[in-house]
């Protein structure tokens, strides 16, 4: 698959089965930024997928920033949290906290794997939105020191059934 299908077939399944409602933009050519509403009257979800040579980059964060490096035990509560959610999931993207402050998920599919794997694919781009649903709130009460790791960690435990 060329990096020209690999547009194609990405905007195609967002306009078809992608199974959240979400506000694209083109930011240019290899570029794609989609919003999403969150139940957060403060916050949203950003998601872009850029788009190489042989594969494509999706990366997700909550906007804006959530996480403050300057408050220490705020930042070791939610990274934590985040070791704690990479523990758990099973999927190929990984979370982290990058140098911003930003709770990032990170996930990239070559254009091999999209042409062998394309309804995986787009299940796996899907998870991404799925895992935010699931932990939007958490995240945001975790990092802005509303809530521990300990009650955090409790509160996934509970939603994912008792990991």
């Amino acid at each position: 698959m060329t990096k020209i299908e690999a547009i194609n077939f990405i905007e195609n399944q967002l306009k078809q089965d992608f199974k959240y409602l979400c506000k694209k933009t083109k930011l240019n050519i290899n570029t794609i930024h989609l919003s999403f509403t969150m139940d957060s009257n403060t916050h949203s979800l950003q998601m872009s997928l850029a788009f190489q040579k042989k594969w494509v980059d999706i990366l997700c964060f909550i906007s804006p920033t959530i996480l403050t490096c300057n408050n220490n035990n705020n930042f070791w509560e939610t990274l934590q949290t985040v070791n704690y959610i990479n523990w758990n999931i099973k999927s190929w993207g990984r979370f982290y906290i990058d140098d911003f402050g930003d709770i990032a998920y990170s996930l990239r599919i070559n254009y091999d794997i999209l042409n062998s794997m394309p309804q995986e694919s787009i299940k796996e781009i899907e998870a991404t939105v799925d895992y935010y649903s699931d932990l939007f709130i958490p995240l945001l009460n975790v990092s802005q020191g509303n809530k521990t790791f300990d009650e955090t960690k409790l509160f996934i435990n509970d939603m994912w059934g008792g990991m």
